[in-house]
């Protein structure tokens, strides 16, 4: 008997380091911008942390001037994916899509996402993601849309991840194979006395009861950018992308948000204590020359290891 206990223990501990090691290990970040191009210093990043899976933004599903779905801002691949580096295409679908008859955009999405790999000669990919801030209005719609594209991608050997919002963990989740859970974002950045839009760990906890029986696996997602906004009078004009982004006339005032680390493992902290396994899989919301200067190289390990 004490055989057997002995071997159930060895059996235990085996399971919960390799859990533990796939938490260590598997570390990645969002590619967010028209034109992949990974500099030295973006290179750098991604060894020094075994960062190992990118997910790159392909195109934006949107309305255009005749309110037809199209896509948008699609990225030109300037670069080779880096030696090592799993490309998760992820795409953005604008929600007011979602209110129109979308029967034929999976079948669309996934044509497109398959070309530009082969356009690309890009290897290896497993799964692609679908980015939405669908509501309860377009949760029918989107969640149709989304099983038939699992049913597409799962024919073609493929996985089909979804992102959470926080305020979509009360509601049911979406068919996929997986879920993102974006941890930032949580406050209201039109509000000049709101001084952490994008991060502050009081927004995230009244959301949280709800995500240890979310009935979907999940990984977590931080973020390490910065926007500029622009008030007149204490009214929110817009986020300034650059200094000729919006008119500042005189008396206007620029302030400027992001999250600090605590912000960060204050927010993991709170996560872990809901669900550990959310962490098998930490993402960094995303991969520029000026976020992976937001803080040194020891904090960029306390983000993806935590207090393990």
């Amino acid at each position: 008997m004490k055989k057997y206990l002995f071997l159930l223990f060895f059996v235990c501990m085996l399971t919960s380091c390799s859990r533990e090691k796939c938490a260590e290990s598997l570390r990645s970040m969002y590619y967010w911008q028209t034109v992949f191009h990974v500099d030295s210093a973006e290179q750098k990043f991604l060894q020094a942390h075994d960062v190992s899976r990118l997910y790159v933004r392909y195109f934006d599903v949107v309305f255009d001037e005749s309110r037809s779905i199209v896509p948008n801002a699609t990225i030109s691949f300037e670069d080779k994916v880096p030696e090592g580096v799993e490309i998760v295409p992820t795409i953005y679908i604008v929600n007011e899509c979602m209110r129109q008859n979308v029967d034929s955009l999976p079948r669309l999405i996934l044509k497109r996402i398959l070309q530009m790999n082969e356009t690309n000669d890009i290897a290896g990919v497993e799964e692609i993601q679908i980015d939405c801030d669908w509501t309860m209005q377009t949760q029918e719609r989107y969640f149709s849309f989304m099983k038939t594209l699992q049913r597409l991608c799962h024919e073609k050997g493929l996985k089909l991840s979804t992102t959470i919002r926080l305020h979509q963990l009360s509601l049911n989740a979406p068919p996929a194979d997986r879920g993102v859970l974006m941890a930032y974002n949580t406050g209201d950045v039109t509000k000049l006395d709101v001084e952490r839009p994008i991060l502050d760990v009081k927004d995230v906890r009244p959301y949280l009861h709800s995500l240890a029986g979310y009935r979907l696996e999940l990984s977590a997602a931080y973020p390490l950018f910065t926007w500029r906004v622009l008030f007149r009078g204490g009214k929110y004009v817009g986020i300034m992308h650059s200094d000729d982004d919006l008119p500042v006339l005189s008396g206007d005032t620029i302030v400027v948000r992001q999250p600090s680390l605590d912000d960060i493992l204050q927010t993991r902290n709170a996560l872990d204590e809901e669900r550990r396994d959310v962490h098998y899989e930490v993402i960094l919301y995303d991969l520029s020359d000026k976020n992976i200067q937001r803080f040194n190289s020891k904090d960029y390990e306390k983000i993806f290891v935590g207090n393990k």
